[in-house]
């Protein structure tokens, strides 16, 4: 195949030989010419030489952007080539990689074909219009005056008799039609497009082309893991202080409710959740914002001196991320430590059978006065003594005249006669009293208003109520 004006160059890297073969058929398929290479280069010339004249002949120029072809000295020369000679270049790409930084200067400013997604059909349907308007289908060339001769033309069909011509005919079947897809935004200018990939720092590149999706589409969602699965830290991160801060003062506020009840528990974790999803779906367009706003800072200035600006107030922050995990780790020890101690406060007090060693003076300190008396034979309880149930503790004892000072609360707490404290509980005629240990005594009523406590050790001691 000879090379002649109005013709398409496709240009790619030789390993994507089977890529490109499909690009080829794809616009010959619409009767467009195209050259592409080995196929079209002629035995026993010179390779660069072809090259160079199938650029300079071209009518449009169509380079295969891939992983391969980033890294092809062929691809970014050939594409120069055509940039310098001034012919229409058309990137197409078949997966979402960006051009190499030697291709990045001669495509940026191009209009991309995206020949994936669920529009790749469509902007591959645009790409062969444009490249008709460019080109133009190939003229069918006369056929050879020698070979043998043509098939004749069939036979006309019979004439339809009149009643069948004179018959109503049905109306032709509706065409279909979808409506146009509307074509993706231009790229950045070259110089835009560095100055926000030095703005974002790490990672700019599926930020650059989430956000090229997004004025596509014309919506403000575009879901992003990190802002969902970790918002604080995302946010210190990408150094969003204004977001960080609004979600910290939420989070202060939602930890509050959910400590005032237990009931409260539930609609507080609801409530963190549907903000953590409303944070993944708009959490690029908050950061695009920012990177704007970033970028529009540095208007007036020339480029060296805005990507220096950009550098210092953009990218990430890796000492805010390890604050706001510090931050956050003490939030959660104090919010655990708050909730053990309201369980401690609203838990009945344990009753224990333990019985403490002679001499305990912790057990001493918090139980009520008592005097060691030698062991007696205690006399039985009268059939008509009281009945022995908390109602009968209730209220200050005494023994050996301590003034009234031991009682028994209500509430399930005592006071000793030494001013110590702790709580008291009734198991049958077992009375447990824990205080920084616990003491077990045996109560024998004798009336109403007096009372034997046995101890361990069989001592005893009177209690008369006050």
């Amino acid at each position: 195949m000879t090379t002649s004006a109005g013709h398409v160059f496709i240009s790619h890297g030789s390993d994507d030989r089977d890529e490109a073969a499909e690009l080829c058929d794809f616009i010959e398929a619409r009767g467009i010419r195209t050259w592409i290479a080995p196929r079209d280069v002629r035995p026993g010339q010179d390779y660069s030489e072809q090259l160079q004249q199938a650029i300079e002949q071209c009518g449009a120029f169509v380079v295969l952007v891939t992983s391969k072809a980033n890294s092809s000295p062929y691809v970014r020369a050939e594409t120069e080539m055509a940039f310098s000679t001034g012919k229409p270049i058309f990137p197409v790409r078949q997966s979402d990689i960006q051009p190499a930084a030697g291709l990045a200067f001669f495509l940026k400013i191009r209009h991309w074909t995206d020949a994936f997604g669920k529009h790749g059909a469509a902007a591959m349907e645009r790409l062969g219009l444009e490249l008709e308007a460019v080109c133009g289908p190939a003229k069918a060339q006369p056929a050879p005056a020698t070979g043998p001769a043509p098939p004749p033309p069939p036979a006309p069909p019979p004439p339809r008799p009149p009643e069948e011509i004179m018959a109503p005919q049905p109306p032709p079947p509706e065409r279909l039609t979808t409506p146009p897809v509307p074509p993706p935004p231009p790229p950045l200018p070259a110089a835009q497009a560095e100055r926000m990939t030095a703005a974002i720092g790490p990672n700019a590149p599926y930020y650059l082309e989430r956000w090229r999706r997004m004025e596509a589409s014309g919506s403000w969602l575009s879901w992003n893991w990190p802002a969902f699965l970790a918002s604080l830290f995302w946010f210190a991160y990408r150094k969003m202080w204004l977001p960080l801060a609004v979600a910290i003062v939420l989070f202060l506020i939602t930890n509050f409710f959910a400590g005032q009840s237990p009931a409260n528990l539930a609609p507080a974790w609801l409530f963190l959740f549907v903000l953590a999803g409303l944070n993944g779906a708009i959490g690029n367009a908050l950061y695009r914002r920012q990177i704007r706003n970033l970028v529009a800072r540095t208007d007036g200035l020339d480029q060296p001196a805005a990507l220096a600006q950009l550098g210092a107030q953009g990218g990430i922050s890796v000492p805010g991320l390890a604050t706001m995990l510090g931050i956050f780790l003490l939030l959660f020890i104090a919010a655990s430590i708050g909730q053990i101690n309201q369980a401690r406060m609203n838990a009945p007090p344990a009753v224990q059978s333990a019985t403490p060693p002679q001499g305990d003076q912790g057990a001493a300190a918090n139980a009520p006065a008592q005097a060691q008396q030698p062991v007696q034979t205690e006399q039985p309880a009268q059939p008509s003594a009281p009945t022995l149930d908390s109602t009968y503790l209730l209220g200050r004892w005494t023994s050996n005249g301590d003034n009234c000072s031991s009682s028994f609360n209500s509430d399930g707490t005592f006071t000793s006669a030494n001013g110590g404290r702790g709580y008291w509980s009734l198991a049958g005629d077992r009375l447990a009293l824990t205080g920084t240990s616990t003491l077990v005594l045996q109560v024998v009523p004798v009336d109403m208003n007096n009372m034997t406590l046995v101890q361990a050790d069989g001592s005893l001691i009177r209690a008369t109520r006050c």
